[in-house]
């Protein structure tokens, strides 16, 4: 089971969370009432509360995230933005613009390897498909990479060096896989074993931040 590891300094909830091997950092969300920007940070191989890290450039809620080993990079969010964020993890601060997403969405999922960062899905407000990726160590708008098998919103998504899962949403048990370094639509790749859920958590001991 799992062991208490510390505390949050603003409990809220519908935030983001990435890492690389060394930090994870959580931010935005919705407090009762109102949302954040803020962001925090632990170190994860100690046990301790997490330390203020800086602000978001917006303050919003389901952002999707992604890393590699020296970014963070965190794709739209509520109120349908199409803003793209990104922070060095090994600092601490404010995050910075990066660039847009081709669609102003909320509820996307996102994953990585080193290289590039995948945003899939999310609500324009109708259910999208769409698929974008940018280059991290760059600044700039992303570009299309492809679809998804079907629209959906608050799906999520892990990863590896090399591929990228999209999965389930409050309708979908669907399993989609894309490689990360190719662009084109994503495939069937199997079903969660605990039929269409949503809102939930997803990680990999693989994705870009290691």
């Amino acid at each position: 089971n799992a062991v208490h590891f510390g505390d949050l300094f603003v409990g809220s909830y519908s935030g983001f969370a990435t890492s690389n091997k060394l930090r994870a950092v959580y931010g935005g969300g919705d407090l009762a009432p109102g949302r954040t920007n803020r962001m925090e940070f632990v170190t994860i191989n100690t046990f301790g509360n997490a330390n203020d890290f800086g602000d978001l450039s917006t303050v919003r809620t389901t952002p999707a995230p992604a890393a590699s080993s020296t970014r963070g990079v965190f794709g739209g969010g509520v109120d349908t933005t199409n803003v793209i964020d990104f922070i060095t993890i090994s600092s601490t601060g404010d995050a910075t613009d990066f660039g847009d997403l081709s669609v102003a969405r909320k509820g996307a999922a996102g994953c990585s390897n080193s290289t590039r960062a995948l945003f899939g899905g999310g609500e324009t407000p109708s259910n999208s498909n769409i698929i974008d990726f940018v280059t991290i160590a760059t600044l700039g708008n992303a570009a299309d990479f492809g679809d998804l098998t079907a629209a959906r919103n608050t799906t999520e998504a892990t990863s590896s060096p090399t591929r990228g899962i999209f999965a389930g949403d409050g309708n979908t048990d669907t399993l989609d896989k894309v490689e990360i370094l190719t662009t084109g639509n994503a495939v069937d790749f199997g079903n969660l074993g605990r039929g269409a859920s949503r809102a939930y958590g997803a990680f990999s001991n693989g994705h870009g931040g290691l």
